[in-house]
C-alpha cells in the first residue's frame, strides 16, 4: 500500500486539480478487507479515493444487508411539520390547525431540509434504496419515479406499486425535461465521475426545475474533532467528500444556479464516531447520558458554525434554458 509520501496521481475528480494525500482508512462498518487511501484537491478542497476503483470493485462495497437496501414506510407526518410544510414551502394541499404566522417561525428553525412543492410534479430520487422517500413525496403529492441499482432494493419498490428503473442513472435513458426535481440524497459520494452525473441531472431537469443533493459535509466539524473515525467517513463507499464550496462549484459549472445551501447536525453521527473511536467496547455511546448531552452540545456548535455534518443545496436550472 502507498504511504503518504507517494505521489498522488489521480486527479480531482471534481475540478481536475491536483491532490495531496489526505487520510488511509479502512472500512468500519461492514469490515471489508483493504485499506484505501484518500487524497484532497489542491484546487477545491474535495476530498477522493485514489486510485478511483473500477465498477466491480465498487460493487463489492455494498453487501446485502447494506442499511439503504432495506424496505421503508413512509413516517407520518406531525402536525408542526405538515404546518411548515404548507406555509412556508407551498404545500396548500396539506391539512394543518396552527396559524401560518406561527408555522413560518416554526419554519426559520426546522424542517430547512425541505423541498418547494410543485403541483403534480414530476420527481426521480435517483439512489431511492428501500423506497421510503418515493413513498413519503408521494403522500405529499408528487409524482415519483426512482433508479436504484440494488435488484433488492428495486423488487422492494415495484411491490410497492412505484416505476423505478434498475440501473445507473444514464443507462435509464430519460428523455431531455422530463423532471421538476431531481433528487440524490447521500448518492453523490458514491459517483466516481460526479461531473457526468451532474450534467445528466442537468439535463433531464425542466427548466426552472430543482436538483437537490444532500451530502456528508469533508468541512463538517465531526471531522476535525475524530478524523478518520468520523462516522460520515464511511471508507470506502464515499469515493468523495464534498464541502458547500466544491459542491456549489461541481453544481453551477453544470449550469444550475444556486438556491440554498445548508448544513446539519444530528447526534448520531457524534456517538457513532465515539464508537469507532473507542472499537465499540461495552455499551454504545448512544446509551451513555454524558455522550448524548455532549453530542447535543455539538449539534448546537456544528450549527452556529456553519460546519454541520452534512451539506443540504437545491441548485435551479435556469428558466430560459433550453
Amino acid at each position: 500500500m502507498p504511504d503518504d509520501t507517494s505521489p498522488i496521481e489521480s486527479r480531482c475528480p471534481v475540478c481536475r486539480g491536483e491532490g495531496r494525500y489526505a487520510f488511509t482508512g479502512t472500512d468500519r462498518l461492514h469490515d471489508l478487507p483493504g485499506e484505501f487511501r484518500y487524497a484532497e484537491c489542491r484546487e477545491c478542497g474535495a476530498v477522493y479515493q485514489t486510485p478511483t476503483p473500477g465498477p466491480e470493485q465498487i460493487a463489492s462495497f455494498y453487501p446485502e444487508e447494506y442499511a439503504p437496501y432495506r424496505p421503508g414506510k413512509a413516517k407520518r407526518r406531525n402536525p408542526i411539520e405538515r404546518a411548515v410544510l404548507r406555509s412556508v414551502y407551498g404545500y396548500s394541499h396539506l391539512d394543518s390547525g396552527l396559524p401560518g404566522w406561527f408555522a413560518r417561525a416554526l419554519g426559520s428553525v426546522t424542517y430547512r431540509d425541505a423541498v418547494p412543492y410543485v403541483r403534480d410534479g414530476q420527481l426521480l430520487d435517483i439512489g431511492c434504496g428501500g423506497c421510503k422517500y418515493l413513498l413519503a413525496m408521494q403522500q405529499l403529492g408528487w409524482q415519483p419515479r426512482g433508479v436504484e441499482f440494488n435488484a433488492f432494493a428495486v423488487q422492494t419498490c415495484h411491490e410497492a406499486g412505484l416505476d423505478v428503473f434498475q440501473g445507473e442513472l444514464r443507462d435509464a435513458a430519460f428523455a431531455d425535461a422530463s423532471f421538476d426535481l431531481v433528487t440524490a440524497r447521500h448518492v453523490i459520494e458514491h459517483i466516481p465521475d460526479p461531473v457526468a452525473f451532474v450534467g445528466e441531472i442537468y439535463r433531464i431537469v425542466k427548466p426552472g426545475g430543482m436538483m437537490v443533493l444532500k451530502t456528508p459535509n469533508s468541512a463538517a466539524l465531526g471531522r476535525d474533532w475524530f478524523g478518520t473515525d468520523w462516522y460520515a467517513n464511511d471508507v470506502p463507499r464515499h469515493l468523495l467528500l464534498f464541502a458547500p464550496d466544491n459542491l456549489t462549484l461541481l453544481a453551477e459549472r453544470a449550469g444550475f444556479e444556486t438556491a440554498v445551501v445548508r448544513t446539519f447536525s444530528t447526534p448520531k453521527i457524534v456517538l457513532n464516531s465515539w464508537d469507532y473511536r473507542r472499537h465499540n467496547p461495552g455499551e454504545s455511546s448512544k446509551k451513555n447520558k454524558l455522550r448524548r448531552a455532549v453530542a447535543r452540545l455539538y449539534v448546537m456548535a456544528a450549527a452556529v458554525s456553519g460546519r454541520g455534518d452534512e451539506v443540504f443545496a437545491i441548485f435551479r436550472k435556469p428558466a430560459h434554458a433550453g
